[in-house]
């Protein structure tokens, strides 16, 4: 049996992924999420009609972005040209990140100790809290829940700016405002703030520790919240929550020794911060299976160790021949093109959903250590999505840029 048998005995193939039907349960599911039923949160924003028009040249911001691994401060402004400049950049682990507890003053505590020193140099912000908050009209969220295995639960149920401004005032008695948004979102503008050419929609696509889309959708099609004026909406669809793929045995597997193993399906069987585990659980089944020629040696490895496997480095797993080595290789890389795939059909359903005119590309601002240097995966997802986007009579084009959250911060602070 070669790598992808083993893996379609195990519903873990990409082949196993069906395009049509998954496109089509991830367009209702997030029908019903703007009608504030099922699964998919699909958060609204309140980031409304948020374009270029709105830069303010050399007002400066304090600039925020939580991530999945790192915690990040700088100062950040618009010169006279339109052009972010971003500066004072630094970076320090996410609070809670490493599994230490960290109760709610902890948790905000560690942050205005990580912007004190920025302080003095601007006065309202933008927070880039790149997990799942329920936002108010007032653009702050409310923290949902925590994924990536952050360990503070007391800080469920906080407001993320409010808590953040009162947390500043042991260093600064300054009246400040806060903008709060997500990840997705964040790099949806940093996407548009760079770029003057005109698309039919935009998709900031997240896909690293974690992975999530954001896009923007009318205001008419989100039934779940009455009185929301006319225009576009940024909407966080949180798909990290999206049931709706198949999952294989090592995915229940991995799924199953998580913190909250009924949330967040489709990350965990994708993003970067799981997809070693899963390729770990494989490598383990291969040898109860006798599908290598000799009981491979197995050890603890990191994605990026899969990376440089596959690109013909060492690895901390041995394996006794050529044969076996490149039966793992191949484990490797078509777990890698089954996450690419799914990835794939989430950027086109919400193509589908947003596309307003299909003359012009969809652009997809795409941001991710884990979408940039995971070896194959970019490959594949393009791959995956040209020929999706093609049967729907579609065209994209994927923007990147420097500090895209950052810049992107920026643009949605320009509304206070």
């Amino acid at each position: 049996m070669n790598a992808k048998q083993f893996l379609i005995k195990h519903n873990q193939s990409a082949d196993n992924v069906n395009v049509q039907n998954c496109i089509d349960d991830f367009l209702l599911k997030m029908s019903l999420g703007l009608a504030g039923k099922g699964g998919m949160p699909m958060i609204p924003t309140y980031l409304m009609n948020v374009d270029r028009s709105l830069i303010k040249p050399n007002d400066k911001r304090i600039l925020i972005d939580a991530g999945g691994t790192n915690f990040r401060v700088a100062i950040g402004n618009f010169d006279n040209d339109g052009k972010a400049v971003i500066r004072r950049l630094e970076k320090s682990a996410m609070p809670a990140s490493d599994g230490a507890y960290y109760g709610k003053q902890e948790f905000y505590g560690a942050i205005a100790d990580r912007l004190k020193s920025h302080l003095d140099e601007a006065t309202d912000m933008g927070f880039c809290f790149s997990y799942q908050v329920n936002m108010g009209a007032d653009v702050d969220g409310e923290v949902v829940m925590f994924s990536k295995e952050i360990n503070a639960p007391e800080v469920i149920g906080t407001k993320v700016g409010r808590e953040t401004l009162n947390a500043c005032k042991r260093y600064s008695d300054a009246d400040r405002r806060i903008v709060v948004l997500n990840d997705t979102a964040a790099t949806l503008l940093g996407g548009m703030a760079n770029s003057d050419k005109k698309y039919s929609a935009y998709l900031g696509y997240i896909y690293g520790t974690g992975t999530n889309v954001c896009y923007i959708e009318s205001t008419a099609n989100i039934g779940k919240i009455s009185g929301l004026p006319v225009g576009g909406m940024l909407v966080n669809t949180e798909c990290g929550n999206y049931d709706g793929f198949v999952r294989g045995d090592f995915d229940k597997a991995c799924i199953s020794r998580t913190a909250v193993p009924d949330k967040q399906l489709f990350e965990k069987m994708t993003s970067g911060k799981y997809l070693a585990n899963i390729i770990a659980e494989a490598f383990a089944a291969a040898n109860r299976e006798n599908c290598f020629e000799k009981e491979a040696k197995l050890a603890p490895f990191e994605l990026k160790d899969v990376s440089a496997f596959l690109d013909g480095d060492e690895f901390p797993c041995k394996f006794s021949n050529d044969c076996d080595e490149r039966f793992a290789r191949d484990i490797c890389s078509e777990l890698i093109a089954r996450s690419a795939k799914m990835g794939a059909i989430v950027n086109a359903a919400i193509a589908v959903k947003s596309c307003k005119d299909k003359s012009l590309p969809i652009a997809i601002v795409a941001e991710g250590t884990t979408f940039n240097k995971l070896t194959g995966y970019r490959a594949e997802f393009e791959r995956n999505l040209k020929e999706i986007m093609k049967y729907y009579g579609m065209k994209y084009e994927i923007l990147e840029g420097e500090e895209l959250n950052l810049v992107g911060t920026l643009m949605a602070s320009m509304i206070l």
